[in-house]
């Protein structure tokens, strides 16, 4: 009787876990978008970050797990020739994008799909550059990783050649990824 009552109480704690996790977060920690908006983002919604994450990607790095762990808004494009290698430590690497989103929207879809992707927000703020989150992630590589979004406030050009800024805007955003050493 005493196993039967155990039993029931960790089906029940499953299923409420099952229940109210994330509904687009698997998991293994891997966001997958959906076709829903991301709530308070005026309609975006996510797609892999893969796209923009291309022109950083070098010899296997960064490991799947944390870029399918990363989503940006629908329409996010790759500012052309923005991409660089700090070259410091393990792997350093900064992409500028611009969204066709305004500023407050951006940060709430940031915050919103970093916790469905499992990252753990380090720190949220405003900094002299912009809104600034960082977020932390473990790979599969053995290593942390870190994301840096610095989200610049809302123009209304675009820099990348042949799109246009919608009605309300583009904003850019700087993205730096990199991974945490265990001499640091």
């Amino acid at each position: 009787m005493v196993f039967g009552i155990i039993l029931l109480l960790f089906l029940v704690g499953f299923l409420v876990d099952e229940l109210t996790s994330a509904p687009h977060a698997t998991p293994s920690g891997h966001a997958t978008p959906s076709s829903r908006p991301v709530p308070g983002t005026g309609g975006l919604v996510a797609q892999p970050a893969s796209s923009v994450l291309g022109p950083l990607s070098t010899a296997g790095q960064p490991p799947a797990n944390v870029v399918s762990a990363l989503v940006v808004p629908r329409g996010t494009a790759v500012v052309p020739g923005s991409a660089s290698q700090q070259g410091l430590g393990l792997y350093d690497a900064t992409v500028h994008v611009q969204v066709p989103a305004a500023e407050e929207a951006v940060i709430t879809f940031v915050r919103t799909e970093l916790g469905a992707g499992r990252w753990h927000v380090l720190s949220a703020g405003p900094r002299a550059q912009g809104y600034q989150i960082v977020a932390q992630h473990p790979g599969s590589d053995g290593y942390e990783w870190e994301v840096g979004f610095t989200v610049s406030p809302t123009t209304f050009t675009s820099a990348v050649p042949g799109v246009g800024a919608p009605a309300g805007g583009v904003t850019p955003v700087a993205l730096r990824l990199f991974a945490i050493s265990d001499a640091s």
